[in-house]
């Protein structure tokens, strides 16, 4: 594959549909860029102008498919960028790629696959994965496990694939929202991430009552602390509940890693 260089950037587009930019990674290239321009040894790839417009729709310029950020630091430090056409790779192909070198946040795939090109249009399960964090404010991760069951190397990967199904029933899981939402009203930490894990295997324990342990919060909240792991949170939340209780449940069904 041929590389060319070039001054004239008008002449390339970025993609709608990749990941979002991060211009703190744009100030630390700029920098690098300014020591050494690494872009003919590591040149971004294009699409040729026919190939952008059929697939992204967009008119007389080249799509930057992958080093968008190379592409961008190059021209707003007004260097040389060197570069490569291959209409053999598409935009889906990159998070693929990325996938096998852990380049990419979650975030960067629901962005990427949550955006419509003119080869497919959005996909709805990343579109309200998306939705469901951002609406609630918890970690995509997080999210991921209550909507998917878990946040397993299987659903990672079925997310980076652009494959994600989204498993759990919406009742349960705005339910879930709504209480942690209540939480709040006694718990600062509610919304991180390892107390939320914790939080939804007693949620989900079928003879867990949101009301009663609303009750115990009301005058025990302050024996509540934030943990470094969700047992530990898991195992405070069973206390509280079964807190001057004769029958007790049992809420805490995980083990502690190295027990």
């Amino acid at each position: 594959m041929k590389t060319y260089f070039t001054t004239n950037f008008t002449d390339f587009s970025l993609i709608p549909a990749n990941r979002p930019i991060d211009w703190g990674k744009i100030e630390r290239m700029r920098e690098e860029l300014k020591r050494k321009n690494l872009t003919k040894l590591y040149p971004p790839v294009v699409n040729s102008k026919a190939a952008t417009k059929r697939r992204d729709g967009i008119t007389d310029k080249m799509g930057v498919v992958d080093g968008q950020h190379r592409y961008i630091s190059c021209k707003l430090e007004g260097l040389k960028m060197y570069y490569k056409i291959s209409d053999e790779a598409e935009l889906d192909d990159i998070p693929k790629a990325a996938s096998m070198q852990n380049s990419w946040k979650l975030t960067d795939y629901i962005h990427h696959y949550s955006t419509p090109t003119n080869r497919r249009p959005a996909k709805t399960d990343y579109l309200l994965l998306g939705s469901y964090a951002s609406r609630n404010n918890f970690p995509i991760s997080t999210s991921l496990t209550i909507l998917c069951g878990d946040r397993s190397h299987y659903v990672t990967k079925k997310l980076k694939a652009g494959e994600l199904k989204i498993t759990r029933d919406w009742n349960i899981s705005n339910a879930f929202a709504d209480a942690v939402d209540d939480l709040g009203k006694y718990i600062t930490f509610n919304k991180q991430a390892r107390f939320l894990e914790a939080f939804l295997i007693a949620f989900l324990n079928k003879e867990y009552n949101h009301d009663k342990f609303m009750v115990k919060l009301d005058y025990l909240s302050s024996k509540i602390r934030r943990c470094s792991d969700s047992f530990a949170h898991l195992e405070q939340i069973e206390y509280l509940y079964n807190f001057n209780t004769n029958k007790k449940v049992k809420l805490n069904t995980i083990e502690r890693t190295g027990r």
